[in-house]
């Protein structure tokens, strides 16, 4: 089976980069670097994977196999939701809030898992947007994100403090969802793979770009990290619209043919299987920081490969 190589590479660095983010590597070694690469640059990480996914998704639009892909999709969430079972479902006290609060874990997803809730109803409106044109499309991806980053700059930087508004865009999931988060980067890989002259440009125009991305981004971050300093969560920046699409495009524009199952089963895997050895170490007393980055990473890199035997069994959980 001939697939872009490059892009399974990419999308395999970007995994071993979730399980260094999540164990937050340089924490305590340098504030600096802590912001500008968990808090910064490894933000890519999403918006690739959903770019990936949109990009390939023009088959599904095409064939209108919508319900065969979204049966693959919703199995993996809920085997993957019953995995971390023991994370989430947890009911202290019978009432209204934590009613409320499992019901939202369990639609958006726990943790990492909210990539595949936000994948799934990405998937869904993209479907129901497919005969709007590229302009249509676009116009609603730019809106739909820079109203999510309005709200995650809105509540690190307290804009409307002191009242439930500031208290709710303090959490995550307001923003960091299916509409705002994951439709944009789903929608812009569908576009990329719809728009033939956009992956014609000569591969130093790719570069170019992407170079750009990268320094917009590391200067927003740089000046979240001189207003606020390190503590706060920065999922979405404005310039990861630049940056995303251009590092897409050239790693693309590498078309590196060949048989690459392998490592997209290591990335998705790993993805999917690192936050419970995080966790393990965490229960032995491991802090965040560079240690528990490496041995999450390790040990997740011995357990997948353990696992590879059996892909066949468990292919459905990995994608496969």
């Amino acid at each position: 089976m001939q697939r872009n190589v490059s892009l399974d590479v990419l999308k395999l660095i970007l995994a071993v980069i979730v399980v260094i983010s999540h164990a937050q590597v340089l924490m305590g070694y340098s504030e600096l670097g802590y912001q500008l690469t968990v808090e910064g640059m490894f933000r890519i990480v999403v918006p690739i994977f959903m770019m990936v996914s949109g990009y390939f998704f023009i088959s599904v639009i095409r064939k209108k196999s919508l319900a065969g892909w979204l049966k693959k999709v919703v199995t993996m969430y809920l085997f993957w939701m019953l995995v971390y079972v023991y994370f989430w479902l947890d009911i202290p006290a019978a009432n209204l809030h934590e009613v409320l609060r499992l019901l939202r874990v369990a639609v958006m997803g726990y943790h990492h898992l909210w990539f595949l809730s936000a994948l799934i109803g990405a998937a869904i409106l993209l479907y129901m947007l497919r005969n709007y044109s590229v302009k249509v499309l676009m116009a609603c991806t730019v809106v739909l994100y820079c109203l999510g980053v309005f709200f995650m700059y809105a509540g690190n930087y307290d804009l409307f403090a002191g009242s439930r508004v500031d208290a709710l865009l303090l959490e995550a999931w307001p923003y960091r969802n299916f509409l705002f988060f994951g439709f944009p980067f789903f929608c812009i890989g569908y576009l990329l793979r719809s728009w033939d002259g956009i992956r014609q440009l000569d591969r130093r125009y790719y570069a170019i770009w992407t170079l750009a991305g990268a320094l917009l981004l590391l200067g927003e971050s740089y000046l979240n990290y001189v207003s606020l300093g390190v503590g706060l969560h920065f999922d979405m920046y404005l310039s990861l619209l630049v940056f995303c699409p251009g590092l897409f495009l050239w790693v693309w524009s590498l078309n590196v043919p060949g048989d690459s199952t392998s490592l997209a089963y290591y990335a998705t895997a790993l993805y999917f299987i690192h936050p419970l050895f995080i966790s393990l170490f965490e229960a032995l007393s491991y802090q965040p920081g560079n240690m528990l980055a490496f041995l999450a990473l390790a040990s997740s890199l011995v357990a997948v490969t353990l696992l590879k035997g059996s892909r066949r069994r468990l292919g459905f959980a990995f994608g496969g």
